[in-house]
């Protein structure tokens, strides 16, 4: 049982969760969907390097594997640090790693609060892209009335001139141009086209093919 929850013991409970990176993201303006709680913790997992290295061509049986496993250890360590919040008398309120968009629900842009959080930014093709580790990982949230220091947020693409993302995607999603935050995604990014091109990978039922994320010069680094 932790004895002072401060963003040091926080730090410390997520690394024995297997969290690669976390960072804090103020909730004002309130995030999309988010509840009213002052603070947003954004833990981010990294996607194995050695899988991701077989998406040049699509998705693969291991991603599938991998994304569900990530999924389930984000969720594990999210309701993990939601339960420390309330023993220790905040309140907490968990979004898991991946949520339903039925019945006309939007699922919580989780990639929004990293970037406000100052993890990383949105690429080319929309992807979350972190600053340590490429678009190559997947992300949940903890809202809380905790107060934290939040992180500087990024407001801007970092993509610069590179566009290896956009030039590989098989359905041609990307419009080569740099994210800036409260950009509607439909000037940076083809979803329906993504869509479209998921519907051709039938060996698998994966969210998103895979491909641009192993083409990312900043997760090969």
């Amino acid at each position: 049982m932790l004895r002072v929850l401060d963003r040091h013991a926080i730090g410390q409970l997520l690394r024995t969760k297997g969290v690669d990176a976390w960072g804090v993201a103020g909730n004002e303006p309130r995030l999309p969907g988010a509840p009213e709680l002052r603070t947003a913790i954004v833990m981010l997992m990294r996607v194995d390097p050695l899988v991701l290295q077989a998406l040049g061509s699509g998705p693969t049986q291991d991603y599938e594997r991998e994304y569900v496993r990530l999924n389930i250890a984000l969720d594990d360590a999210a309701s993990t640090l939601a339960d420390v919040l309330r023993v220790h008398g905040h309140a907490a309120e968990q979004v898991q790693a991946t949520s339903s968009a039925g019945n006309g629900h939007h699922p919580f842009p989780h990639k929004t609060a990293a970037t406000r959080a100052g993890l990383g930014w949105i690429g080319k093709t929309a992807l979350f892209v972190s600053q340590d580790f490429g678009p190559g990982v997947r992300l949940a949230t903890v809202f809380t009335d905790l107060a934290l220091p939040p992180g500087e947020p990024v407001h801007e693409g970092r993509c610069g001139t590179c566009r290896d993302c956009v030039d590989v995607c098989p359905a041609g999603c990307g419009r080569d141009v740099t994210w800036r935050a409260g950009m509607p995604r439909d000037e940076l990014f083809d979803a329906a086209a993504c869509r479209h091109q998921m519907t051709l990978f039938r060996t698998v039922d994966a969210e998103i093919c895979g491909i641009c994320i192993a083409a990312c010069p900043q997760g090969r680094r």
